[in-house]
């Protein structure tokens, strides 16, 4: 254990809005707002406007082609904004891609029924402006009128049942097991829908404002199908698609008829840029405005330009190692080192947290958990601790193990910052106490879609998992019967407690459920936990953003001056 960090120092107002959003969670009832309402068209245009065919992507593996533009990051014009991103998306398709970035893109497009506020993390209306109970397993939501999609449709209760129950019908949806919950949708009229749900939920508000949730536009996407709704999306929100350039940049534009009003920005691009020095580099020349992933040694430079600074924030994202337990579906016949649970303690106690903290320049709060503050259900037992760290009990262990010397696959992708660091920092504690690494550091893109989404983790991988949710049911979803598809892990105790918890409505019970599930995966060790994750950006002085309590890059409210 080490000395307490300040939990008001290191987490400010996440903390408070975490408390804000645990209670509403259990509200029956939501306050109404009612912002200014977009003009009314009755025409449907067939699809967005977006750049000619030959230059925007069409395809399920779209080509790099050259930008139709002004280069991207030149300053067009004074209301032009540019992101630099680590990675952009695999698809414009909401419940298609989960990825932490392409989540942050696609809620600039769309908008979903609820959603949390970008200071304190509280649920507030969004296209619902209320919702009730009306008995335990029916939630009723009051649609917003007024609100058009991007290409004039109007937005009713008609777009909400076609969303989700086209996720509900294609279990190819990454997010698919996101929204088994929903048991029916009833459209009552055009602005009044019920979603029932196959049980009490307790989590229901934190589900519908979280991935995939994004509202699209019922008429285009039935004739646009899996293809547009991949490469030319149709939503409400913000901003609208205009170009995509894969692996190079996404470009989107004002919706002028925004429910909330017309954006301060007219152009939002974000680029891909992976490689850290090239994004504080084009920070500092004024290429971008803003750098995602900008490390501590980076700081000083940028805070002393006189044309840029830095926001440091503590994100929702854990890093971990999460290891195979057995087969599953995606690899039935695997049978590798980590199933003997000797080896698998051997790797937790080769772990030295502490020197992981050193090494990212405390940029992290070491944890044995996922569940952290303010989510229901984290404990002062498992967070801002550093675990035992013990190389000769992990040596003693592996002699014990039924370990031969058989290669241990460890897959790890600059994803993060300091991720490299630190999977190569691991990779050598493990190598110290006598496993045989088959270390292999991947490009992003590989990781994503050769190992990560079709669930062909080996051994052992590297990656930090978010909780956008703020609630705990997304922690250990991926160990909930069923969906056990990367690790394998089979305990019938975690079993339980996890659909328990899943439908209990007292939240102290809840709790105590998800603490007990935090034991059992630090007995059974699927999960290794690492730290929680701070992270920084890197921003110039012309624009006007403060990273919320999510860490989402929304920038519906942004300004540039």
């Amino acid at each position: 254990m080490i000395p307490q960090l300040s939990l008001p120092s290191m987490i400010g107002r996440r903390l408070l809005g975490g408390v804000l959003a645990l209670s509403l969670l259990m509200l029956l009832v939501a306050c109404s707002s009612a912002p200014p309402q977009a003009a009314k068209t009755d025409a449907v245009p067939p699809a967005p406007t977006v750049a000619p065919a030959a230059k925007a992507v069409a395809t399920e593996a779209p080509k790099v082609v050259a930008p139709t533009t002004a280069p991207v990051g030149a300053k067009t014009a004074s209301k032009t904004l540019t992101i630099g991103m680590v990675e952009l998306l695999k698809s414009l398709d909401p419940p298609t891609d989960w990825a932490i970035p392409a989540t942050w893109i696609h809620m600039n497009i769309f908008d979903c029924l609820v959603w949390r506020n970008r200071q304190t993390g509280a649920f507030e209306p969004w296209l619902a402006t209320e919702w009730k109970n009306t008995d335990p397993t029916t939630w009723r939501f009051t649609l917003r009128k007024g609100v058009e999609f991007h290409n004039g449709e109007k937005f009713t209760a008609d777009a909400v049942v076609w969303t989700y129950e086209r996720i509900l019908a294609d279990k190819t949806m990454i997010t698919y097991p996101q929204w088994t919950h929903i048991k029916q949708l009833k459209r009552i009229d055009d602005y009044t829908v019920d979603i029932i749900t196959a049980t009490p939920e307790p989590a229901m508000l934190s589900k519908m404002a979280g991935t995939g949730c994004g509202i699209q536009a019922p008429e285009y996407g039935k004739k646009a199908g899996p293809q547009g709704a991949a490469t030319q999306p149709v939503g409400t929100g913000p901003f609208m698609f205009k170009e995509w350039v894969k692996d190079d940049h996404i470009t989107l534009t004002a919706n002028p008829k925004y429910w909330q009003g017309k954006p301060d920005i007219d152009t939002l691009i974000f680029r891909s840029l992976p490689e850290t020095a090239t994004r504080v580099g084009s920070l500092l020349t004024g290429n971008i405005d803003l750098a995602v992933g900008v490390p501590a040694e980076d700081w000083k430079r940028i805070k002393d330009n006189s044309s840029t600074t830095v926001q440091e924030f503590l994100t929702n994202r854990t890093m971990l190692l999460a290891l195979r337990l057995g087969p599953s579906e995606p690899m039935p016949t695997w049978k590798g080192p980590t199933s003997d649970p000797l080896v698998r303690k051997a790797i937790n106690l080769a772990i030295d947290r502490a020197a992981i903290i050193k090494l990212i320049n405390g940029m992290g709060v070491p944890t044995m958990s996922r569940i952290t503050p303010p989510t229901l259900g984290w404990s002062d037992k498992f967070f801002n601790q550093l675990g035992k760290y013990d190389p000769v009990e992990a040596k003693k262990l592996l002699a014990q193990s039924t370990y031969k010397g058989e290669p241990l696959t460890f897959h790890a992708a600059p994803a993060f910052l300091y991720e490299k660091e630190v999977a190569e920092a691991v990779a050598a504690m493990l190598k110290d106490i006598g496993l045989n690494i088959d270390f292999q550091f991947m490009d992003l893109t590989t990781f994503r879609e050769k190992i990560y989404v079709p669930n062909k983790t080996a051994e052992l991988y590297m990656d930090a998992l978010g909780n956008s949710f703020f609630d705990p049911w997304i922690t250990v979803k991926e160990f909930e019967p069923g969906q056990k598809q990367r690790s394998g892990w089979q305990n019938a105790e975690a079993d339980k407690l996890i659909l328990a918890a899943a439908q209990n409505m007292n939240p102290e019970e809840r709790t105590k459920q998800y603490i007990r599930v935090q034991e059992l995966i630090n007995e059974d060790l699927p999960h290794i936990y690492l730290y929680l994750m701070k992270d920084a950006i890197g921003m110039s002085k012309r624009v006007k953003f403060e990273m919320g309590p999510d860490g989402f890059l929304w920038m519906g409210q942004a300004k540039v001056e």
